[in-house]
């Protein structure tokens, strides 16, 4: 379940060369701070070495944020219609992204692990955030990208 951890650290970032002027509060949660730091499910090395069913790639032009998410799926039981159904076994992604994209595509890649492929696809952008805690207004869009990629993911293995 998600780390309820909602407050706000404010210490200040001790490099300007990540970004943010030296001396300003980091305006995230605990739970983003913990999810940028520590992703889950992030993918390590060479991509060709994991075995993956599916694979989506979406990026956002306006930021340069760039997503790659893999999925794993096995044949299962739709926990709420007791039908079978393809459920997500396992997801991993990389990206080229900031603060935000980083832990909503981790904070995504836990929440749709063991969820049927359409169920998955009902991730909102919000759910994402309610389990980060929140996200700064201006960052919101970072939320939707790890989404389009999990959805590309699906689509494609869909089509298989």
């Amino acid at each position: 379940m998600a780390n309820k951890t909602t407050k706000k650290t404010t210490e200040p970032t001790k490099t300007a060369a990540n970004g943010f002027l030296a001396g300003t509060p980091w305006v995230y949660t605990e739970t983003v701070k913990e999810h940028f730091l520590n992703p889950r499910n992030f993918l390590m090395g060479d991509e060709s070495k994991y075995q993956y069913d599916a694979k989506g790639i979406v990026g956002n032009p306006i930021c340069g944020d760039q997503m790659l998410m893999f999925i794993q799926v096995e044949d299962g039981e739709d926990p709420k219609t007791k039908k079978p159904a393809k459920i997500i076994k396992d997801v991993k992604w990389k990206t080229y992204g900031c603060a935000s994209a980083i832990a909503s595509t981790s904070a995504l890649s836990e929440l749709a692990k063991g969820r049927t492929l359409d169920d998955a696809l009902k991730i909102s952008a919000e759910e994402i955030e309610e389990y980060l805690g929140g996200l700064p207004k201006h960052k919101f869009h970072c939320s939707v990208l790890g989404h389009e990629a999990l959805a590309a993911a699906i689509a494609n293995y869909k089509k298989k």
